[in-house]
C-alpha cells in the first residue's frame, strides 16, 4: 500500500507546484505534462519458441515541463503497476532536455521520445516494450523533413560500476522513413540496431556480446476508394553476430516478410508470410526468431509462419488514443496456430496548458 500511495503523493505535489507557479506572472512556459497508459495484453502461445502470458495494468508518467520556442526541460517520474501485484513494478525518475537545433532537427538528452517505438516493425521491436519497459534514457536526434523523417538514438539500458554482478547493456538504433506522397506511391523504411553487453570494468567474466539487426522495407500504396487504401510491402531483415567470441547459436541470419495491408477509416488489416533462417532479434517479438525462450533444444534455424492482424486505432480529443488489436501466427512446420490480443488506452496530454 505504501508503494502505491507514494506516486499519488508525488502527483499531488506536482499539481500543487504547477498551480502555484502558474499564479506567478513570469511562469507562462511552465506546465504539468501527463503521459499514461492502461493496457490488457494477452498472449496465447503454446509452441516451443515461446509460451504465453498476460499483462494487465497501467503506467503513469507525470512531469513538470518548461518550454520555449527553442528548447524544453521536463522532470518527473514513471511508475508501472501490474494488476494483482502486491507492489509497484517500477518507480523511476524521468528527466528530458530538448533543444531545437534547426527547423528540422531536435536533440534530446535524458529520457527519450520513444512512445512510438521508433517506428520499428514487430520483428525488430516487440510492441509490449512500449508499456512494460522503463523509459528509454540516453541521447536522441529526431529529424522531420517534408518527405522523410528519421530517429537516431542510444538507449542506455543497464549501468554498471566496479564490482557490479551484471554486464553493461545499451542499444543503438537508427530509423529512416521516406514517403513522397502521403497515401499513394512508393515508400521505404530503413532500420539499423546494435545491441551490446559488456564494459571495460565488467567483473562478471561473461563474454562481451554485440549483435546487429538491419531491416529494409520497400512498399507501394494505392487508394482505389476515398476511405480505403492498400499497401504491399516486402521486408528484408538481417542479423549478424559481431561479438569478439562466438556467443550465439547462429553467426548470421535473415528474414523475409512480404505483407499486404488494407486501411479503412480507423481499421487496418494485415496478412503476410514469414520466412527466416538463423535470424536472431534481441528486441523483437521472439516468434519471428530462431531462438527458443523455453529450451535451446527447441531452437529452429528455419522459421515459416503465416501472419495476420487486425487493428483498430482512434484518437479522441487529440489526447486519448484507443488501440485494440488481434494478431495470429500460424507455424507451418508444427501446424500450430498462436494468437494474441491487446487493448490499450493511452493519454498523452497536459493537465495545465503550456502558454
Amino acid at each position: 500500500m505504501k508503494s502505491i500511495m507514494l506516486p499519488i503523493a508525488l502527483i499531488s505535489t506536482f499539481i500543487a507546484i504547477v498551480y502555484k507557479s502558474n499564479a506567478q506572472p513570469d511562469s507562462s512556459g511552465v506546465g504539468l505534462y501527463l503521459l499514461g497508459q492502461s493496457f490488457f495484453d494477452n498472449k496465447e502461445f503454446t509452441g516451443n519458441i515461446k509460451k504465453g502470458y498476460t499483462h494487465p495494468g497501467f503506467y503513469i508518467q507525470p512531469a513538470i515541463k518548461f518550454k520555449t520556442e527553442q528548447y524544453s526541460i521536463a522532470a518527473g517520474f514513471h511508475t508501472l503497476y501490474l494488476a494483482g501485484a502486491d507492489s509497484l513494478e517500477r518507480l523511476v525518475p524521468v528527466f528530458s532536455a530538448s533543444l531545437q537545433l534547426n527547423s528540422r532537427v531536435t536533440l534530446i538528452v535524458g529520457t527519450l521520445e520513444s512512445k512510438n517505438g521508433h517506428w520499428l516493425p514487430e520483428p525488430l521491436f516487440k510492441p509490449e516494450r512500449l508499456f512494460l519497459n522503463q523509459p528509454e534514457t540516453g541521447v536522441q536526434f529526431l529529424y522531420r523533413g517534408t518527405e522523410s523523417k528519421a530517429d537516431l538514438w542510444i538507449n542506455w539500458e543497464r549501468y554498471i560500476k566496479t564490482g557490479s554482478p551484471f554486464q553493461e547493456e545499451f542499444t543503438v538504433g537508427f530509423t529512416h522513413l521516406y514517403h513522397r506522397n502521403k497515401n499513394t506511391g512508393f515508400s521505404n523504411a530503413f532500420h539499423a540496431m546494435a545491441f551490446h553487453h559488456g564494459g571495460q570494468i565488467d567483473s562478471t567474466n561473461l563474454p562481451v556480446q554485440t549483435h546487429i539487426n538491419l531491416g529494409v522495407i520497400p512498399a507501394y500504396s494505392f487508394q482505389p476508394l476515398a476511405k480505403t487504401r492498400f499497401e504491399f510491402s516486402s521486408s528484408l531483415y538481417y542479423y549478424k553476430n559481431l561479438s569478439p567470441s562466438f556467443t550465439s547459436y547462429y553467426s548470421s541470419g535473415f528474414g523475409l516478410h512480404p505483407q499486404l495491408r488494407a486501411y479503412h477509416n480507423s481499421t487496418t488489416i494485415d496478412i503476410g508470410y514469414w520466412y527466416s533462417d538463423g535470424f536472431i532479434n534481441p528486441r523483437g517479438e521472439e516468434l519471428f526468431g530462431s531462438i527458443s525462450t523455453i529450451n535451446p533444444t527447441f531452437n529452429q534455424a528455419v522459421r515459416t509462419m503465416g501472419t495476420f492482424s487486425i487493428e483498430f486505432q482512434k484518437v479522441f480529443r487529440e489526447s486519448l488514443l484507443l488501440n485494440a488489436n488481434f494478431k495470429a501466427y500460424y507455424d507451418f512446420k508444427s501446424g500450430l496456430l498462436e494468437y494474441s490480443y491487446t487493448l490499450r488506452l493511452m493519454f498523452d496530454g497536459k493537465l495545465t496548458r503550456v502558454k
